[in-house]
Order: C-alpha cells, then structure tokens, then sequence
C-alpha cells in the first residue's frame, strides 16, 4: 500500500489498516507524528457538539452566563454537565 497522511484516509481504509495492524504477528513501530496524528483525528471524531460558555472576572472570581443550552447549566463559578460539576477557581497571578 503507498503511504498515505491519516487525514487523507477514506474511514474503510483506516479500518483495514487498524484491522491490518492489529494482526500483524510480528512487532510494527509507529512514528510519534504519525501516533499524534492519529489520536488527534479520533478526538476530533468524538466531539459530538461544542457549547459556548461565556463570562466575565468580578474581583478573585469568574462568573459565567446562563448557558441555556441543556445538557448544559451554569451558575456562577459552576458548570453542571448531566450529574458532573465543575467548580472554576482562580489563583492568583504570580509575581513578575
């Protein structure tokens, strides 16, 4: 097979060289651009849909809008995400 850039790849022929790869008997090596490449694309693959928080920095806090986009609520230095909470705190600035 020539030798092809993960990004050009239609999905069947990365699954055929994953498949192809995985029963290989022998040991194979991968390059740590080609291994970066490849885990980017599967990240990117698994975003399913991007929320936008905004917000503002009052005084040693940040305080987000409202999301109101479900699955999403924020409340104050809170972002609850289905039954996880994220609590956002500063430190504060190191010195110069």
């Amino acid at each position: 097979m020539d030798e092809k850039l993960l990004g050009t790849l239609e999905p069947r022929e990365f699954d055929d060289l994953i498949n192809a790869f995985i029963d290989r008997a022998e040991p194979d090596t991968m390059s740590f651009a080609a291994f970066d490449q490849a885990t980017s694309r599967l990240a990117q693959e698994a975003i399913a849909e991007t929320i936008e928080l905004t917000g503002s920095v009052r005084g040693n806090a940040i305080v987000f809008d409202s999301a109101g986009v479900a699955p999403v609520a924020a409340h104050g230095n809170q972002i609850f995400v289905g039954g996880l909470r994220l609590v956002v705190r500063l430190r504060e600035p190191e010195p110069a």
